[in-house]
């Protein structure tokens, strides 16, 4: 059999000029024609045109342009191949030429045949085809020469592992023209499955459970290190002109957005699958949260596969489920960059781009396109040729090493560096070297440098459980004053299954100054040590718990309740009456909090209980009012009562209900328009006497008035669809003019990542909404009105962003400017 195989291999190879038709009489290959033209976005781009498509080719990933123009293209048929399909039984790797000069290729013949699970393709400047799989990456020599290739590829660097999706294991590379002799690769997180990398010298990495990572090597596979971890899927990867090396990554379907990652040696940008794929576990984030963990440079589009440098300081991204390609502006962001996003080219639901490769002048660009939304190979495929009115810069500049290896000496003082890349360059230099700072005395440094000290301990002893070097100093770390210590002690225990540790952690939980990002650690490590498993994992259980045990001390018990999801099934409104009853103001202005936004109409009962006790606090019984907004109508014989109220606190919420839903007039003068900004400010500080933060606490949380709660979140209540508002106050820059700004006119400035999209459907509709959730066919979208909406991809013809906010203007139209006032001062004023 292994001879007839090869045989039919050697003929294939030995085809001398195979034409573009030659697969027209398939039946696994469509020839079913594309009816559009990606649509142009910048104004470099002279034209595009159809290189090749099905069934010339079908399911393209990597494509690679010879020094010569041929165009080599990596033609996908095992990624989750179904039994019904008949192409052939292996990946292949194809040639096209055009050999006319009329911008569609000509002429086409099978390079390589015999792969599976095929990832990428890349020419480095020594004229050798680097090819990734799922679990290797190899090199045909001197291919940019050659016809067919002599056989096998040379394995440079082999992944042992069990794991066996088609795209989470080895994915994009990357040679820095200014360095060919070394090569960069991606690794997604392997579903936590186990692994070793082998290179070519022997050396061996392994991992498991730490989510996706990059690695270098030299170009022959010796000298194999490993650069980054965090990631959730680094398909794509790059160097810019400046040698700077990114990687695109995916989101695992519950933290949206994908990111865009600047890639330095030792980052760690903050992702592990050991604690559920959702990214929404305590001790993981997304945004570099975490001490010692790095942000993104940018946002991405859903599914994001390839990237490309586009001339100076501008990044090129595909976005295989957005069907399109983002241009992504590069600016300095102290030691890092930060990155724009705009279209560069766009198309309908069967433009799916995945990879991309230059004409060596730089006049072209080939996008590989993988046409439909089936994960599984389904016989379409394409290849755009994108024409230049000026090419592209290829040219590296020259380098400046901004982030260079530090000394010892100067990696200590660097711990205390307010710049996040500059910490992980001395953290990396520092892991490396653990003699030299186990006798530091790190109780005096500044709280930052503790922090990092901390974490270059750790990463020291990774893997090592109780045997690390450095595990004896979780006790001291635990009783550190910084969170942030505690924070990194904590999720040591729980990384390394530390169960000698329980009753520290447990003690943790007796401290006065214990917060919601504490509480919320300490019960994920105690709950990874009694149990480790990568199931989905919810705090929430153990909240409540917490919350409703009488034995607690109160300090505990209000910081559960607090950090509890309101939505709980367990959280019922008769649970929170029981709270109601205990005689403690922080415990019963919390359990009202969550009445005002909790779902349950029934709360009415509970509510109208708190409004009407003389007992209590005025302000706790107008927060209660304000509760109500959302059932005035039911409810408006009691707040007419309560509008006609000794105490100005509670007549005055109890009018202002009434109004919010209809049931009260009120005369507003005109507001300023939009672009007014000077006059909004007048008309805030015209208002006389000191603001009321409580007041607009409760105008935030409103159902009916600003409502903001809808959308945003301050100390874990609300929603997280717009930025987290809990710490605006300390952000440097936020003034009132500057919040005036972003809520007036909310489209002025606005982020990537919050750019909605529109969606037309096949039945005719056309909404509007952020995209909080792709899972598996359902899309989650979150409208203007701040609910949520799904939608089947299956039933989308087609989408765009949109550069308008999904914040409604007018929101501050129906509040007086004493309300205003009092709103802003809750967002610059408030502590939790």
């Amino acid at each position: 059999m292994k001879y007839l195989t090869s045989i039919f291999l050697l003929c294939l190879f030995a085809l001398p000029t195979n034409d573009a038709r030659s697969q027209t009489q398939s039946s696994w290959a469509s020839n079913d024609k594309a009816s559009f033209t990606p649509q142009i976005h910048h104004p470099n781009i002279k034209s595009v045109t159809l290189f090749a498509q099905n069934p010339d080719l079908v399911t393209p990933v990597g494509v690679a342009v010879s020094p010569d123009g041929r165009v080599f293209v990596q033609e996908n048929h095992t990624h989750k191949r179904e039994s019904n399909y008949s192409g052939p039984k292996t990946d292949r790797i194809l040639v096209f030429e055009d050999t006319n000069g009329d911008g569609v290729a000509d002429k086409r013949s099978v390079f390589y045949e015999g792969h599976t699970f095929s990832t990428d393709l890349l020419f480095g400047p020594d004229g050798h085809l680097y090819v990734s799989t799922r679990w290797f990456i190899g090199r045909f020599l001197n291919a940019s020469s050659k016809q067919s290739a002599d056989g096998e590829p040379e394995k440079l660097v082999v992944c042992e592992t069990e794991g066996d999706y088609p795209h989470n294991g080895i994915g994009g590379l990357a040679i820095d023209p200014a360095d060919p002799d070394s090569l960069a690769f991606g690794f997604g997180e392997n579903l936590g499955v186990d692994y070793t990398f082998v290179g070519s010298d022997g050396t061996k990495l392994s991992g498991g459970g730490e989510g996706g990572s990059t690695y270098r090597c030299r170009t022959d596979g010796a000298e194999l290190t490993r650069l980054s971890t965090g990631h959730w899927n680094a398909f794509g990867m790059t160097y810019d002109l400046a040698g700077n090396l990114f990687s695109t990554d995916n989101d695992p379907d519950a933290t949206p957005p994908n990111r865009l990652l600047h890639v330095i040696p030792g980052a760690d940008f903050g992702y592990e699958f050991r604690y559920g794929r959702s990214g929404r576990h305590p001790l993981v984030c997304w945004n570099g949260e975490n001490p010692g963990t790095l942000g993104m440079a940018g946002v991405l589009n859903e599914a994001a596969c390839g990237v490309i440098p586009f001339g100076v300081n501008h990044l090129l991204t595909a976005s295989w489920t957005d069907n399109r390609v983002d241009l992504h502006k590069l600016t300095p962001k102290g030691a890092s960059l930060e990155a724009t996003r705009e279209q560069f080219l766009s198309g309908p639901d069967d433009f799916r781009p995945v990879h991309f490769s230059y004409s060596t002048d730089g006049r072209f660009l080939y996008i590989s396109d993988w046409v439909k939304i089936s994960y599984p190979v389904h016989g379409h495929g394409r290849i755009w040729r994108v024409e230049f009115k000026q090419p592209v810069s290829l040219t590296p500049l020259p380098r400046t090493n901004e982030i260079a290896e530090p000394t010892i000496d100067k990696a200590i003082e660097l711990l205390g560096s307010p710049d996040p890349y500059v910490r992980t360059a001395a953290m990396n230099t520092l892991v490396q070297h653990p003699k030299e700072i186990e006798d530091l005395d790190w109780k005096t440094m500044n709280e930052v440098a503790r922090v990092h000290y901390a974490v270059t301990l750790k990463r020291i002893d990774q893997r090592k459980g109780s045997s690390g070097q450095f595990v004896d100093r979780i006790p001291d770390l635990l009783l550190d004053k910084s969170s942030d210590v505690r924070f990194v002690a904590i999720k040591w225990i729980a990384d390394e299954t530390l169960e000698h540790h329980r009753v520290s952690l447990e003690q943790l939980l007796k401290r006065d100054d214990l917060s919601r990002r504490d509480l919320k650690a300490v019960v994920a490590s105690l709950a990874k040590i009694s149990s480790p498993t990568t199931r989905e994992f919810s705090p929430d259980d153990t909240l409540l718990k917490l919350t409703l045990d009488d034995s607690n001390p109160i300090q505990l018990r209000r910081i559960a309740l607090q950090s509890l999801n309101v939505d709980h099934p367990r959280l019922t409104i008769g649970v929170l009456e029981s709270l109601l009853d205990l005689n403690d103001a922080t415990i019963q202005r919390e359990a009202v909090h969550i009445l005002a936004i909790h779902p349950d109409a029934n709360k009415a009962s509970a509510l109208n209980k708190v409004a009407g006790d003389e007992s209590l606090d005025a302000n706790l019984r107008a927060d209660a009012i304000a509760g109500l907004a959302s059932l005035a109508t039911e409810n408006s014989d009691v707040l007419q009562e309560l509008a006609n109220h000794h105490h100005p606190i509670i007549a005055n919420e109890a009018r202002r209900t009434l109004v919010s839903a209809g049931l009260l007039k009120r005369k507003l003068p005109a507001k300023p328009s939009v672009d007014q900004l000077s006059d909004w400010n007048t008309l805030i500080d015209e208002v006389e006497g000191e603001p009321d933060p409580n007041i607009g606490r409760r105008l935030f949380f409103h159902n009916n008035l600003a409502g903001c709660y809808k959308c945003h979140a301050v100390n874990g209540r609300g929603n997280e669809v717009g930025p987290d508002l809990t710490t605006i106050h300390k952000q440097t820059g936020i003034t009132q003019t500057w919040l005036l700004k972003h809520i007036v006119h909310p489209s002025a400035e606005m982020a990537p990542y919050y750019r909605p999209q529109q969606l037309l459907t096949f039945d005719g509709q056309v909404l509007n909404g952020l995209i909080i959730a792709r899972e598996g066919q359902r899309e989650g979208y979150i409208g203007s009105d701040g609910k949520v909406f799904y939608v089947d991809k299956n039933d989308v013809e087609g989408r765009q962003e949109l550069t308008n906010s999904i914040m409604p203007t007018g929101l501050l139209d129906p509040l007086t400017a004493t309300e205003i006032r009092d709103l802003l001062a809750y967002l610059l004023l408030h502590e939790e």
